[in-house]
């Protein structure tokens, strides 16, 4: 059996070849990616370390293909430079990319001893990280009644979400022990691409009968009529999900492994995403502004096999395709710059304690872990009702009730590009509790494009790089040209120094927020009380102490750096 990824394994493995199994305990001295149990394991294990740990991409002075070519990048030449954003493989969006927030923040707001019973709404919940990190925050002791109603359009992601929840509601009355931690079992069905099939298992003993039986009783009622069922657990917890009933079959086939697809050819499937040779350059251009040599090289593995554990840990339990992303047809359901980072903090995952500080994936791991075992504790203490729909947002309201909620949140449907900001405030704030019930109920906006367009309505010289900013943190190339790599870096680093609150509040004035305040007796609360303003943007200033190192993870990472949250009140 494999060592728990709790305690660091000794990274003396190779497939099929046995596994060390002992503790690691050192890591090694020029990588930090990996950790051994002693110098004899070390110097087994050196002629595979050392196509990582030597490899030219962990070099500083690494430069992206095209660059070392001289040839122009492909984004930039024919049909690619249309639109050089063009995504690339699957559409959907099973994880966050914004960091995961919790809505309710007590502390801040109704306090830590309030005791009425409190309702959410996520109402484009899009995956459960918003959810896992509010109920994660919860106090100990909390005896109300606490409701969580989730929506979200893609059919993909209420699948996934519903398999998640009914796998923490059931797995922990489980008395059969698993070689790895509740938690573990729920990240990989959340982010791996392969599973271990005893989660595999665990999945088809603990969630598949309760689908099934739902299945078997509405089999004969026509496809697209709406079905609800509520599933009852221990201590007076409660998951209910409605669908129309060829979605109910369809939830069905989310636990089974197509029949002819193997682990391997699985993970032929993503690769022809993940490592398409025709994106080489895409993926150069991204390893270029991560924030140390040795993260290219962990997220070049978390390309290559997909599984969310530490750099250095035996992968060979994975031997099973999760059946949560590969559903009948043979493709890879996300883009090619998927990636489980976007949904988290990136400076709290940085500071995350880990044997090997270099291993970006290992601390994320941990940090999930951490997070999902708060989750799961809150879980079992606390009276919780969860509420699962699949419809368009808009259609919202006929499920809801007046008055209800301590918190709305709507992620970005307010955007220009969705139902905008006026259509969202009109659908969904009658259901925000008033000031009466609850003086500290909010309804939490997110802007992802606003900045970018408000940009665009003013002078062209606003689109202009702000180089004496950027250049005290980036060197600027000999003979500056737009193909030249530090160039590009630069240009991708440029909404790191935008004067934000300077366009942001251009929108404000273009889409008339105000007039929509006056016309539909909402506020914008003047301080956020839940979630900061900018979560991506710089906190710290030049020279201060720590600010080099959040630049780099912040450039490095997938955030836009242009997210703006808006809170409301109703007036």
């Amino acid at each position: 059996m494999e060592p728990s990824v709790l305690l660091p394994s000794c990274s003396n493995w190779m497939p099929g070849m046995s596994v060390c199994g002992r503790q690691g305990i050192k890591a090694c001295g020029n990588c930090k990616l990996v950790v051994y149990c002693d110098v004899d394991c070390q110097k087994a294990h050196w002629p595979e370390h050392k196509k990582a740990c030597r490899s030219s991409m962990a070099k500083e002075y690494w430069r992206p293909a095209w660059d070392r070519d001289g040839r122009t990048p492909h984004w930039a030449s024919g049909v690619a430079s249309k639109n050089w954003h063009n995504a690339f493989g699957g559409s959907k969006y099973l994880w966050g990319n914004t960091p995961a927030v919790d809505i309710l923040n007590l502390e801040r707001n109704e306090g830590i001893g309030y005791n009425e019973d409190i309702a959410l709404l996520f109402a484009a919940s899009g995956d459960l990280r918003h959810v896992v990190r509010t109920i994660a925050a919860l106090p100990h002791d909390m005896m109300q009644q606490f409701d969580v109603t989730m929506n979200d359009l893609e059919f993909d992601v209420v699948a996934r979400n519903t398999i998640l929840l009914l796998l923490a509601l059931t797995i922990q009355d489980s008395t059969t022990a698993l070689p790895l931690s509740n938690a573990e079992a729920l990240i990989h069905v959340w982010y791996s691409a392969s599973l271990p099939s005893y989660v595999l298992s665990q999945l088809q003993d603990r969630v598949k009968p309760l689908i099934t039986e739902v299945c078997s009783i509405i089999t004969n009622k026509p496809p697209n009529t709406t079905l609800g069922k509520t599933w009852q657990f221990s201590g007076g917890r409660t998951l209910r999900v409605v669908l129309k009933q060829k979605d109910w079959l369809r939830l069905a086939k989310f636990l089974d492994v197509p029949e002819d697809l193997s682990v391997e050819d699985a993970a032929a499937v993503r690769r022809t995403v993940t490592l398409a040779p025709e994106r080489l350059d895409y993926r150069d251009r991204w390893f270029l502004k991560e924030a140390s040599p040795f993260m290219r090289i962990a997220k070049q593995r978390f390309q290559e096999d997909g599984i969310l554990i530490p750099f250095g840990h035996p992968r060979t339990a994975f031997d099973t395709p999760n059946p949560t992303f590969f559903q009948g047809q043979r493709s890879w359901p996300l883009d090619d710059k998927a990636d489980p980072s976007n949904g988290w903090p990136v400076l709290d995952v940085q500071q995350t304690s880990s044997p090997a500080p270099q291993d970006w994936y290992g601390k994320l791991f941990i940090y999930i872990h951490n997070m999902i075992e708060k989750f799961l504790d809150r879980l079992q203490r606390t009276k919780i009702r969860f509420v699962l729909y699949n419809i368009d947002a808009r259609e919202l309201p006929q499920h809801l009730e007046h008055n209800r909620y301590a918190r709305v949140e709507v992620a970005n449907i307010c955007d220009g590009g969705y139902i905008g900001i006026r259509n969202t405030l009109s659908l969904l704030s009658p259901f925000l509790q008033s000031p009466r019930q609850n003086v500290h109920a909010t309804f939490i906006t997110l802007f992802i494009n606003a900045v970018k367009e408000a940009v665009k309505w003013g002078d062209p010289k606003d689109e202009t790089l702000n180089m004496q900013f950027l250049t005290k943190y980036l060197p600027l190339p000999q003979t500056p040209s737009m193909n030249d790599a530090d160039m590009v870096r630069i240009w991708d680093a440029r909404d790191l120094a935008l004067d934000v609150d300077k366009f942001f509040s251009r929108y404000m004035v273009t889409c008339d927020f105000e007039q929509i305040s006056v016309d539909l007796n909402v506020e914008m609360k003047r301080s956020n009380t839940i979630v900061e303003k900018w979560p991506t943007q710089l906190k710290l200033k030049v020279g201060q102490r720590g600010a080099e190192e959040e630049f780099r993870l912040n450039l490095g990472s997938s955030f836009a750096h242009i997210e703006r949250y808006v809170e409301w009140r109703r007036v």
